[in-house]
């Protein structure tokens, strides 16, 4: 048989498949990097924790606002362990989340939604989980025991657990309006809740409880309905001390009330201003230690400064009073509290300072002052809360380290005044990305453009001027030259210099990520995704997001990163400079929508859409945009043709009854095609059906439990090609991709979900179909246009492709799809995908999801020579195509990919909810450079062998060469070339 250049083409990929997607191990923790993110630090679920009663060594424990619990080794930062506890939730933020300990155990509670778990301290295994019958609202520990308020419709459960292995003990049902708490004291349980007035605002109502049989003991109502208007008004509710108080503060802060636990008074306090300062929010910091002494202080805060009261609770009187004030000081400020013995320590953060305070007196126990820090992040962070560690050193004074979390969200330890480390939890978050060349490059990228657009005579002295200028580093490069050759051969002997600048391959970029709260930030992929600037780019008011959907990079070197929801941009250099969009005179609203567009010179730009409708004021930039698909409010599609700024309405596209559209995908900007048909094993050609216009949209029906897919192209609107699947879970999001002439998709099909007949053989399964398209079944025919010179899209004459279409079974399910890029499209696609199950980044070679595959038969030798092998409907992921080798990652949300300049390699960047991940894909291996495992040296010392042998060699050949000549003149009486 046969075996040429053809036939190697297509057997490489399914011959290196299984090996040369994932990392080889030289390469992992080497060419990737990863950020394992927590998300930003929860004050009331972040504390330090002795997971072991025979070590005095603690651990960093926090549930974050992403549902994610996690123990942070202190020394360094690092996560020992981490859970996710969002479980599907689209929306992490909107779900509440509590954590707690308890001194002496190895064991912490957490709760959210309608779970309360209980994890071991150490490695964070699950020890036990309930499931409740509601939400959790409220979580506080008696002893080691947990105390659970669940809100179950008009009902609220509240309940006491067995701390060790999660079993009811008692379990009480009220009917209140607004459950809030329930705390204890050293004597009892108090269960606080909130009842509404006739008139306006709430009373706060408090049920006294016995301990161990939940017998109420007394009940009674505070007057707090002037005050308290929702949930949020309360401030402060302490707990497990011998005087609890609540407290809650009017709406315009102009005074905060107390209640001592247990007692009827209420103490009110005015809140004073300090000069112009207006309050702007109010905290209290009180000891969870029932020997403790019954002290607590009030944190006040302002725009632009904060201070602090200090307040002493009288036992027998029930009384609260002031004992001391600490001063106004610049900034947000934090403060922390512990328990040394009886003694009540706080612990004040600032930028510049942090010091310790005694309950009783105001003298300033220690002080360090904090040296500043090297900071990429602008404005420079400032500390909005802290959890301290407080150790006394006998007469020497205190140690103390603190866990800061930043405005920023990021995650700061600072020990006795020093900066130990810092954790970018700002990164979490993320909603979009891109991956572009430095500036360095993009400016030389810019200089050979401009030589190359000039007569020779100004391009020749431009290069000569710019080669002078490059001598400047020669000196440098001569200096590193030994080092580089010694590395080059695996030998460390000399320290090298990291030189970001030296990128021949193309592996370094730019990585610009914009985040819901409003941050823009940029990492660096060649520095292990170091972080080169941080820029908060917009100001929000708590609880709300930046729904940011887009960051693009103008010719001018600018990104412009777009909301949807604000229809505005935001401008930023790429030295992560802010600058005023000035091109901003199109009138919006705040509903209107900004979305990109790529014109047909490469040139980003925005349209404005109007409720679906593009706002034609907006489309003067965009003359050379033809074709705007945009989605209309009842839910359907609209084409729109624009020229010379004026926008008419091409086509509409309307979904059946009770159908809705889930997916909308279309082909990549970057989509390069090397081979405009696919050879086949006997010699012939199947012609791919491209076309840059094509839209591929996926509608659900929930009544049928049915998906439809649509081939549709965007010009003239009309239905290239449809199919349909049923018995699919409409409840759960499908994904899907679009590159070359393929696009796949995943569904996840449930045979109760539709009638017996239509679900026969169906098993409940996640399914991944992929389909790609062709001119024409027939091989080396081009179609009913193949003898066309000239085609469009607006002509009546069909052209619709023929579909080949498979469907495979996957052992889990798979989100944000994507394809690999490279720079020419020569090296076969992957599929990039992420799995939460697995907790890993996929590359799935496409070459082994051809649909083509014979099914049921064995392949002819044709079809082995083309490189396909037997369906099978099982598709078993390989470990060797997981990209994130041992890594966990969570949270993902989106995948993208970028070439760099060798063709075998792409760089592909995940990012989401909380983690984010950098790292090379080779579909095919490394192809086109050595890998680390060449053997340089090796080499080299090969060649200098077989030189040192030819030499050594070369005149046992020679001199008996001579004397067979010699002897042959003798014989012959001829000379070489002469006679006698």
């Amino acid at each position: 048989m046969r075996f040429n250049a053809l036939s190697l083409h297509a057997l490489l990929p399914l011959l290196l498949s299984p090996i040369v997607c994932g990392l080889f191990q030289d390469e992992a923790y080497q060419v990737d990097f990863h950020y394992a993110l927590l998300g930003t630090p929860l004050t009331a679920n972040t504390f330090f924790h002795q997971p072991s009663v025979s070590s005095k060594a603690s651990l960093l424990y926090t549930l974050s606002e992403k549902l994610i619990l996690g123990a942070v080794n202190p020394k360094d930062g690092s996560v020992v362990w981490r859970q996710d506890l969002a479980e599907g939730t689209t929306n992490r933020t909107a779900t509440q989340g509590f954590l707690r300990a308890a001194n002496n155990t190895n064991i912490v509670v957490s709760a959210s939604g309608n779970k309360v778990r209980g994890w071991d301290a150490t490695e964070g295994r699950m020890i036990w989980e309930r499931e409740e019958k509601g939400v959790v609202r409220s979580l506080s520990l008696l002893e080691v025991d947990p105390m659970v308020v669940v809100q179950d419709n008009g009902n609220v459960r509240i309940s006491r657990v067995n701390g060790m292995n999660g079993k009811m003990i008692w379990e009480v049902v009220n009917r209140d309006d607004v459950p809030l708490a329930m705390t204890s004291s050293t004597r009892s349980i108090f269960y606080i809740s909130l009842s509404s007035t006739l008139l306006k605002g709430y009373q706060i109502h408090v049920t006294e409880v016995e301990p161990n049989t939940a017998q109420p003991k007394s009940q009674h109502t505070l007057s707090s309905e002037n005050e308290v208007v929702s949930a949020d008004s309360i401030i402060h509710i302490g707990s497990h001390s011998a005087a609890p108080v609540v407290a809650w503060v009017d709406k315009s802060f102009k005074t905060i009330k107390f209640n001592v636990l247990g007692r009827k008074d209420i103490t009110t306090i005015n809140i004073a201003k300090k000069g112009d300062e207006s309050v702007e929010d109010v905290s209290i910091h009180a000891p969870t230690s029932g020997h403790a002494l019954t002290h607590f202080l009030v944190h006040y805060r302002s725009k632009r400064a904060n201070w602090a009261e200090v307040y002493h609770i009288d036992l027998k009187k029930g009384s609260i009073s002031k004992a001391y004030d600490l001063p106004k000081l610049d900034g947000k400020g934090a403060f922390s509290v512990n328990t040394v013995d009886a003694d009540v320590i706080f612990t004040r953060h600032t930028e510049s300072e942090i010091s310790l305070v005694s309950s009783v007196s105001h003298g300033i126990l220690e002080r360090w002052s904090i040296k500043p820090r090297a900071s990429n992040a602008s404005p420079p962070p400032q500390v909005i809360s802290a959890v301290s560690e407080v150790v006394p050193k006998g007469s020497s004074g205190f140690a103390v380290r603190s866990a800061w979390t930043t405005d920023s969200g990021d995650l700061d330890l600072i020990r006795n005044g020093e900066y130990v480390w810092n954790r970018p939890e700002s990164l979490s978050g993320v909603r979009c990305a891109l991956l572009i060349d430095p500036p360095e490059q993009r400016q030389l990228a810019s200089e050979l453009d401009y030589e190359s657009h000039s007569n020779f005579v100004i391009a020749y002295v431009h290069r000569v001027f710019r080669h002078l200028q490059d001598l400047k580093d020669l000196p440098k490069w001569l200096l590193e030259l030994p080092a580089r050759l010694l590395t080059s051969f695996g030998l460390d002997l000399m320290p090298l210099p990291k030189n970001p600048d030296a990128d021949s391959f193309g592996f370094r970029k730019l990585i610009v990520v914009a985040t819901e709260k409003g941050r823009v930030l940029a990492l660096d992929s060649a520095s292990q995704g170091s972080i080169v600037w941080s820029k908060q780019v917009i100001a929000l008011d708590p609880g709300t997001s930046w729904n940011v959907t887009d960051i693009q990079l103008d010719h001018a070197g600018v990104l412009r990163a777009t909301a949807s929801d604000l229809g505005r941009r935001v401008h930023i250099t790429l030295d992560g400079e802010i600058r005023q969009d000035s091109s901003e005179s199109v009138p919006v609203k705040e509903n209107d929508e900004a979305v990109p567009v790529i014109s047909k010179s490469g040139a980003p730009e925005l349209a404005f859409i109007s409720k679906g409708t593009p706002i034609a004021s907006s489309m003067k930039e965009l003359s050379s945009v033809t074709t705007l698909v945009t989605r209309k409010p009842d839910g359907s599609l609209a084409g729109w043709r624009v020229q010379d700024g004026e926008v008419t309405q091409a086509w509409v596209f309307e979904t059946l009854e009770q159908e809705s559209i889930s997916t909308i995908v279309a082909r990549p900007s970057h989509d390069p095609i090397a081979s405009i048909g696919r050879p086949l094993g006997d010699r012939n050609v199947l012609y791919k059906f491209v076309s840059p216009n094509l839209l591929l949209i996926i509608t659900l029906n929930s009544k049928v439990s049915a998906a439809n897919v649509y081939l549709l192209d965007s010009i003239s609107g009309q239905t290239l090609y449809s199919t349909s699947h049923t018995a699919v879970n409409t409840a759960k999001e499908v994904e899907a991709t679009f590159s070359e002439n393929w696009f796949t998709y995943t569904l996840h099909l449930d045979p109760s979900l539709a009638d017996a007949e239509a679900a026969a053989g169906t098993p409940k399964s996640s399914v991944l179909v992929v389909s790609e398209l062709y001119e024409s079944p027939i091989p080396n025919d081009r179609g009913p246009l193949g003898s066309s010179s000239n085609v469009s899209s607006l002509t009546s004459t069909s052209y619709s492709p023929y579909v080949v279409t498979a469907t495979y079974i996957i052992p889990s399910t798979l989100s944000s799809l994507t394809t690999s890029a490279t720079k020419q499209g020569i090296t076969p696609r992957s599929i990039l995908a992420y799995s939460s199950s697995l907790a890993a980044l996929l590359a799935i070679p496409v070459s082994l999801l051809s649909p083509r595959r014979p099914v049921e038969r064995d392949p002819t030798a044709s079809e082995r020579e083309e490189g396909l092998m037997r369906y099978s409907p099982f598709l078993e992921f390989h470990p060797q195509w997981t990209l994130s080798h041992k890594r966990e990652l969570l949270g993902i949300k989106g995948i993208t990919s970028t070439p760099s300049e060798m063709e075998s390699t792409s760089l592909v960047f995940a990012y989401g909810d909380v983690d984010v991940f950098g790292t090379r894909a080779s579909p095919i291996g490394a192809f086109d450079m050595l890998g680390n495992s060449f053997g340089k040296l090796q080499l080299i010392l090969t060649v200098v062998a077989l030189a040192i042998g030819t030499g050594v060699l070369a005149p046992m050949v020679i001199i008996p060469c001579l004397l067979l000549c010699e002897e042959a003149e003798m014989l012959t009486g001829f000379r070489l070339g002469k006679s006698k």
